[in-house]
């Protein structure tokens, strides 16, 4: 506004010519001063805003570098831990690998030994009997031929272990046939009842369970055996059946692992 008057005095004066006063003349250097500060003050002041722009641009960029230069010192830990991470699981991995290749090594020397002494005393055996039996000593009676009962549950079990279910059935019956008395019969005939289940055989693999508590009602298979019964007859629906072997369980084996499972499926479900 100010400049606008100060243009129009100038224009009064320049039509006016040399009509103007002294005091107009003032006037006008006034007006023209005045407006002088004004431009010099908005000058400072954008100026001053100017700089103090500038001054946040600086400091932003400033703050942006240091975020970068952090980005990047924790993008380098990462990747040292990724690397020491992946580092430490593959040498957990080839220890695990080796653990395992040496229980394979022991299972196969334990495997191994148990053969070999087995075979030795077959031939312990076999030399004693060879010897010549004292007068009126009754000779009708030898050492079954063949593996021993050692041998023949082990190879067994390790043919059941790898899926050979024939394989194994073939041997825990000839253990059992060959040898009653041995202690892993009862086990082995529990074994021949697995082998049929798991080839689909359910009707064969219960009737081997029953024989259990049948022919061997003191030991501790005689429980398995039993409560295996009563696991095929829940599973064929038969559940009021299924509880009364499950009682029977309990009853003559309160001790057993079994008879807690036994409880355990006897008991009331929410």
């Amino acid at each position: 506004m100010r400049s606008r008057r100060v243009v129009g005095s100038v224009a009064l004066i320049l039509l006016g010519g040399c009509l103007a006063s002294k005091g107009d003349i003032r006037l006008l250097q006034d007006e023209i001063r005045a407006t002088r500060a004004q431009i010099a003050v908005a000058d400072t002041s954008r100026m001053r805003s100017d700089d103090a722009r500038r001054a946040q641009i600086a400091s932003l960029a400033s703050s942006v570098e240091r975020i970068t230069d952090s980005l990047r010192s924790l993008n380098g830990r990462l990747s040292a831990f990724q690397a020491n991470a992946a580092g430490q699981f593959d040498a957990v991995g080839q220890q695990i690998v080796q653990i395992q290749a040496l229980l394979g090594q022991t299972t196969r020397g334990m495997a191994e030994a148990r053969a070999q002494l087995e075979a030795l005393r077959e031939q312990g055996i076999s030399t004693s009997s060879s010897a010549p039996a004292p007068a009126g000593a009754d000779t009708s009676k030898g050492a079954p031929a063949g593996p021993g009962p050692a041998t023949l549950y082990t190879t067994a079990d390790q043919s059941l272990k790898q899926g050979s279910y024939r394989t194994a059935r073939n041997g825990f019956d000839e253990l059992i046939r060959t040898y009653p008395d041995y202690p892993q019969v009862p086990q082995a005939q529990i074994y021949v009842g697995d082998a049929f289940k798991a080839e689909g055989n359910s009707a064969a693999a219960d009737s081997v369970y029953q024989l259990v508590p049948t022919r061997y009602p003191k030991s501790s298979q005689a429980a398995t055996g039993l409560y295996k019964h009563a696991l095929i007859l829940w599973d064929a629906n038969k559940r009021a059946e299924a509880r009364i072997v499950f009682n029977r369980v309990i009853k003559d084996y309160p001790n057993s692992p079994e008879a807690e499972l036994a409880n355990d499926r006897l008991r009331p479900r929410e």
